[in-house]
């Protein structure tokens, strides 16, 4: 019986995870950053990279030619905002990449391997979702993990 696998799907989980608006922002100054925040967005950003190493490994061992993908080209409007119009799509970016992640895991349920790093990688960016909520919330208090 021949294995199936789901190496498209996985690429185009490399290019969104790759290139989510965290990335982004990350990347370039949207709005006026301030030391703290700046801090902990670039660590959920290095967190968000290894999800994407995970999968781009498993890829690799396939053979798979890989797509890194460009970031969207509406990003492109996404500088000098105000914090509180970003801190909604940043949300909304971050929930977009879970929802498709935990679809992923379901569609590619025959394909073992894919499912066992796609549920690592869906718990990861979860635990992003989390800590970005909690940074994002108005009164938060950020506390940067080493």
């Amino acid at each position: 019986m021949a294995v199936i696998t789901h190496n498209a799907k996985l690429n185009e989980l490399v290019v969104d995870l790759g290139h989510s608006l965290l990335q982004y922002a990350a990347e370039v100054s949207p709005w006026a950053k301030t030391g703290a925040v700046d801090n902990e967005m670039a660590r959920l950003a290095a967190r968000q990279r290894d999800s994407v190493g995970k999968i781009v490994e498993l890829l690799s061992s396939r053979g798979w030619s890989i797509d890194f993908g460009l970031y969207p080209t509406d990003y492109g409007d996404l500088h000098f905002l105000s914090w509180n119009y970003f801190v909604p799509k940043l949300r909304q970016s971050q929930d977009a990449l879970v929802a498709e992640l935990d679809e992923a895991v379901h569609t590619c349920i025959d394909d073992a391997e894919a499912v066992s790093i796609l549920r690592e990688v869906l718990a990861e960016e979860q635990q992003v979702s989390t800590a970005l909520n909690a940074l994002l919330a108005p009164s938060a208090t950020i506390v940067t993990a080493k």
